[in-house]
């Protein structure tokens, strides 16, 4: 990982021998300097300090066997030229004095011991990184995409989305379960899908994004019991460069595979209503353009500035994308001709008939066809100013402006696979302002003082096409929506003691957070018998948890939460809204956590983890809505997670210069009172309706792998997952391996299993850099359905897909230093195949090439 220091290094003579550790193990091959200083790092634990451009176009011989660390560098940089010196934990690389390079040092990069993308695998907790590379190397048309290749995480609604995502993390979905924040801002809101459910949607505009972070199971620090996902945007380290104060960083690229919608135009084939009569095609839809054909595009500016005490960042970005198109290979829509027999019509009457047909697809949309409502169009501004005070003081303000217009097309109307998607006349708009307030506090050599505090505010207003109603929305007509605003604060410090017994340390803090929903202006009206939720929800926190090293191969750690919640209703659907319903829940409860880590080898990590942690409801689930009574019965889930792990990293596993680590993780997560929908027959008023209501328990549980192996300039990437078990339970005695008729968690389903695998290699000297990824998605874990369930059966659909396999391709080649271009095509092979996790019965894209440049100054 390289960090931005605005500090100015002198030249130094020769280190001084004080400073140099023992002896250690080195088997480095000859290769790039800085790849080898890399590993020097990784080897000596040092942090390493250079500039980028003294590293260019220089080699090293290499070096194997053991030596101290002043005696290893010095073979290193045998013949280069350069020399170094410590500086107090950090090797400073430096050009020789008598270097005419040496008179023209600029500010430095420090090149961390342990890259962000290594830590996964030298933390003892299930967590994964995704690095900005990788998150703009496999951009894909949806924000969803970048999640593909972390074993257990999916995003739901990938292709149904409207530029947002709802991440899945080991089958657990929605209502607040995964806690997902944007420089530790939440935006999170629920979208209502008719009887098909709901979208759990939080915005984000990749093109923005510098990194993310993932924790898959609760931690008593955060808001979520699945898990968390924490976003970072870019900031003035991301774009000024080595050895400048200034920094510009300037994007555009086009994409492939899009059409420009029209409305009306509709998919597939018409499937005739209680009729047997033949299917007939749709005229439009097959116009693809050609595979190379750009036909959308991106761009985006950022400019920072960065000094010792200041930074500032300004950035902008927008992204249009017409209707994408399905693949022409695999299950695509095709009329089947079953020949003679009986059909019946819904109403239960039955003829004999000379054919009869169906879809031999696994949707309504035929090969290589033009999927309707999935254009994207969206505009993200980024603001940043940060200041470094005092001892240790450190402040930043920032602001995030998002803007989208999205094809929306309601879940419940496209469900099967002779649905017929028609497309629509409005799109969905979104507006999202978010301003964040950060303050650190980390004075100079004080182990108990790691202060942070945060604040933020999100403002989110959704509009869309008139759910009620059959006829289609025209532009220019009336969108309702909701608008909601969501707010918290945290404060946490971490404090470092070091004892006799051991070293220790605690994190404890405080955490607040709230949001209040409600109709927008005129959708009552509008919607008339569609009621959109009207309530208010806040929940606060307090914890602590300490990290007890007792020896250097022993940690034992544990934590605890309270956390309180209370939610305010002010609708009711069925009355005059004379007066507020006014429902209130009110609840709260503690969290434990513990766990071991044993490190009985060097580079090897065995730790067994167990928490039992509450989630309170959500607003959803304890506000009433459209066909949706409060049930003031429903009681706050808990989640007992037992979790086993072992790290492993190996140097010298084919060729003496290589390194490979491994993460392996067995999960078993037991979900008591798990939270569900039922269609429920209130026998004292008589009437049904759907339910909120509290299952005795779900169950989950799998295993994990994640590895990496690199060689010199060689690179690859494998992760997988496999799901032994995911069980539902009404009550104790009757557990089975199928979601639910009526429950939001048929379409929260994960594959079994998926596998993927991701190779590169650097080639003339690192400018040039090839790769692909395969990527293989199984089956549906469990079935659906749950025959005991009366008459749910047509208020939740399962979307299902078949077992695919992706292949992607990219390169990226450096032209100079500060211009890159980047090409990658995506579903190579033009497969046809339906995401899981969606609530609507599409494909996903077809091949697709993306094309961009990317000029820094």
């Amino acid at each position: 990982m390289f960090l931005m220091t605005g500090a100015m290094l002198p030249v130094a003579p020769a280190p001084v021998a004080a400073q140099v550790s023992e002896l250690r193990s080195y088997a480095i091959a000859p290769q790039p300097l800085a790849a080898a200083l890399v590993r020097f790092s990784e080897i000596s634990g040092r942090q390493v300090v250079a500039e980028g451009e003294l590293l260019r176009g220089r080699s090293t011989g290499g070096l194997t066997g053991s030596y101290a660390e002043d005696a290893a560098l010095v073979r290193l940089l045998a013949g280069t030229g350069l020399t170094w010196r410590f500086s107090g934990e950090a090797v400073i690389i430096q050009a020789a004095p008598e270097s005419s390079e040496a008179r023209q040092l600029q500010p430095l990069v420090v090149t961390s011991a342990i890259p962000a993308t290594d830590k996964p695998y030298e933390t003892a907790a299930p967590v994964a990184h995704i690095s900005g590379e990788t998150i703009q190397r496999f951009r894909g048309s949806s924000p969803a995409d970048i999640f593909r290749g972390v074993p257990g995480v999916m995003s739901g609604e990938a292709r149904n989305g409207a530029g947002s995502v709802d991440v899945n993390i080991r089958g657990m979905q929605g209502m607040g379960r995964v806690a997902t924040t944007i420089d530790g801002a939440e935006n999170l809101v629920t979208v209502y899908q008719g009887y098909q459910g709901a979208s759990n949607r939080t915005f984000v505009d990749p093109d923005l994004l510098a990194e993310v972070d993932i924790t898959k199971g609760s931690d008593v620090s955060s808001f979520g019991t699945a898990g968390t996902v924490a976003m970072r945007t870019l900031s003035a380290r991301d774009i000024v460069q080595e050895g400048e104060d200034f920094g510009v960083r300037l994007k555009g690229g086009f994409g492939t595979n899009t059409s420009s919608p029209k409305a009306g135009d509709a998919a597939g084939y018409a499937w005739p209503s209680n009729s047997p009569a033949a299917p007939t095609a749709s005229p439009t839809g097959l116009d693809r353009p050609g595979w190379a054909e750009p036909t959308s595009g991106s761009g985006s500016a950022v400019a920072a500035y960065r000094d010792a005490d200041i930074d500032l960042l300004a950035a902008y970005a927008y992204r249009k994308q017409g209707n994408y198109h399905a693949g022409s290979h695999g299950p695509a829509a095709t009329v089947t001709n079953l020949g003679p027999g009986e059909y019946c019509t819904s109403w239960g009457s039955c003829t004999q008939v000379d054919a009869r047909y169906q879809n031999g697809g696994i949707a309504n949309y035929r090969a290589g066809e033009e999927v309707l409502n999935t254009e994207l169009e969206t505009t993200s501004w980024l603001g940043k100013a940060g200041l470094r005070f005092g001892d240790g003081h450190a402040v930043q303000l920032g602001y995030t402006k998002f803007r989208s217009e999205a094809g929306d097309r309601i879940a419940s109307r496209l469900t099967g696979e002779t649905s017929k998607a028609v497309q629509l006349g409005q799109t969905a708009g979104t507006w999202l302002d978010t301003g964040t307030f950060n303050y650190r506090w980390k004075p100079e050599g004080e182990p108990l003082i790691d202060l942070k505090a945060n604040l933020y505010w999100s403002h989110l207003e959704l509009r869309n096409p008139l759910r009620t109603g059959w006829r289609p929305p025209q532009p220019g007509d009336f969108r309702a929506g909701s608008d909601t605003d969501m707010w918290g604060a945290e404060i946490t410090n971490v404090s470092r003691v070091a004892t006799g017994f051991g070293d220790t340390t605690f994190t404890y803090g405080l955490s607040y957070r709230g949001e209040d929903t409600g109709p927008s202006d005129g959708t009552r009206e509008a919607e008339t018998w569609l009621d959109y939720r009207d309530a208010k929800r806040e929940e606060a926190a307090g914890f602590v948890k300490a990290a007890w090293q007792a020896t250097d191969w022993l940690t034992v750690n544990g934590g605890l939460r309270y956390m309180h919640f209370r939610t305010q209703d002010r609708n009711d659907p069925y009355l005059e809204r004379g007066y507020d319903y006014d429902t209130r829940f009110s609840d709260g409860g503690f969290s434990p956590s513990l766990g071991v880590t044993v490190e009985p080898f060097d580079g090897t990590q065995i730790y067994v983890n167990y928490s039992n942690v509450m989630r309170a409801p959500s607003l959803i689930e304890t506000a009433s809505a459209f066909t949706m009574g409060v049930n003031p019965d429903v009681t706050p889930e808990r989640s007992r997670n037992w979790e086993l792990g072992v790290n492993q990293r190996l140097r010298g596993v084919i060729d003496p210069a290589d390194d490979a680590m491994v993460k392996l993780s067995y999960f078993n997560w037991d979900v008591q009172d798990y939270i569900a929908r039922e269609w429920y027959h209130n026998t004292e008023q008589n009437y049904w309706s759907m339910h909120i209501y509290n299952l005795d328990r779900a169950k989950f549980e799998g295993l994990e792998i994640s590895g990496r192996y690199r060689q010199a300039g060689f690179t690859a990437e494998f992760s997988a997952n496999y799901y032994l078990n995911v069980e539902f339970c009404r009550t104790a005695d009757s557990c089975i391996d199928k979601s639910l008729y009526g429950d939001y968690a048929t379409n929260h389903v994960p594959p079994e299993y998926s596998a993927d695998l991701t190779l590169s290699q650097l080639l003339f000297d690192d400018m040039l850099t090839l790769g692909g990824r395969v990527s293989h998605i199984g089956p549906r874990a469990i079935g659906h359905g749950d025959v005991t369930a009366q008459g749910a059966s047509q208020f939740i659909s399962q979307v299902n897909w078949k077992p695919y396999t992706l292949v992607d391709l990219f390169a990226d080649i450096e032209i100079n230093e500060n211009l890159t271009t980047s090409l990658s095509v995506m579903n190579l092979t033009d497969r046809y195949y339906v995401d899981p996790l969606g609530l609507v019965n599409q494909p996903g894209p077809g091949r697709t090439l993306y094309a961009s440049a990317t000029l820094r100054f």
